[in-house]
């Protein structure tokens, strides 16, 4: 037997915040690729999160991965960085003008 593990609303209002930040990111000039997840939870096996995340491209390309923190209030935008694997919060939900500009910074070769 199958169940989701977080609820629909709460995967679809992700799916849509990242799907927003990504129609400004491309407005920007910023190649992007939305990916949205649903995980499902089998029983006996351990429950893994849904979610959705926003590959940000850059020159050389994929440059980082945008998720949302959905273990702690206020929710923000989390960019992890392919190579490294070090993951930077960025701002807050409510606030992603200031995360676009920081990410259109990044993908044209701002500082890293």
């Amino acid at each position: 037997m199958r169940q989701i593990t977080i609820s629909a609303g709460s995967v679809n209002q992700q799916a849509g915040i990242l799907a927003a930040l990504g129609d400004l990111l491309r407005s920007q000039g910023v190649r992007v690729r939305f990916i949205s997840h649903i995980t499902l939870r089998m029983t006996g096996f351990p429950v893994q999160k849904a979610g959705s995340e926003l590959d940000v491209y850059g020159f050389g390309g994929q440059v980082a991965t945008v998720t949302i923190d959905q273990e702690n209030k206020p929710r923000r935008f989390l960019i992890k960085l392919p190579k490294s694997g070090t993951v930077v919060p960025l701002p807050s939900v409510d606030q992603p003008q200031s995360a676009v500009r920081w990410i259109v910074g990044w993908a044209n070769g701002g500082a890293r």
